[in-house]
């Protein structure tokens, strides 16, 4: 009986560790996001958006941009800056020239929440004053990040949060990439 006890004690404490560990290796970051936004703005509209960095070896899948190990992909909600039309771009903030100073505050995400993050850019194309470039970046933002950020529609008061939650100044140099713009309704 004693040997039994000991075999089934063994076999329990085994899958215990296996579970843990396999536990542990979900938990991992896979990625980094930015919600972003320039320093100061006059034009008195300003634009909010998102920025992720892989911090694996391997791609990974943002909204419906595949990014390749150790590299950053830009995702913005544009209305008539959009080269074709209203929508969702993938590194159109690298094209434009408005962004020499930025502030930022960032999140790591799990394979999980990268996941939730990703469903929640999917689910967006559209472009309006009210579900604008700001209501897009706080909707990602908030399905991945720990602390959220309120809605208040103007680009300018999610600023204020950044600033808030201890946003840093020019976190990643985003005219240094060199990469291809990409609207989410032609991926």
């Amino acid at each position: 009986m004693k040997k039994i006890t000991a075999v089934l004690l063994a076999v329990l404490m085994l899958f215990t560790a296996v579970s843990f560990t396999a536990s542990a290796a979900e938990d991992e970051n896979v990625a980094r996001m930015w919600i972003c936004s320039e320093k100061s703005d006059n034009s008195g509209v300003g634009h909010i958006f998102l920025f992720f960095e892989n911090l694996t070896d391997k791609t990974i899948t943002v909204g419906k941009y595949k990014l390749k190990a150790h590299k950053d992909v830009s995702v913005g909600c544009f209305g008539t800056e959009g080269p074709n039309g209203a929508g969702v771009y993938y590194n159109l903030e690298t094209e434009l020239d408005h962004y020499s100073q930025l502030i930022g505050l960032s999140t790591l995400l799990t394979e999980d929440e990268l996941e939730d993050v990703t469903k929640k850019i999917k689910s967006f194309d559209r472009w309006d004053p009210i579900f604008n470039c700001n209501y897009f970046a706080l909707l990602g933002w908030n399905a991945g990040a720990e602390s959220s950020i309120p809605f208040l529609i103007f680009p300018q008061l999610t600023r204020f949060f950044i600033r808030l939650k201890g946003g840093v100044s020019n976190p990643f140099d985003l005219y240094s990439r060199d990469v291809k713009v990409y609207k989410q309704s032609k991926l």
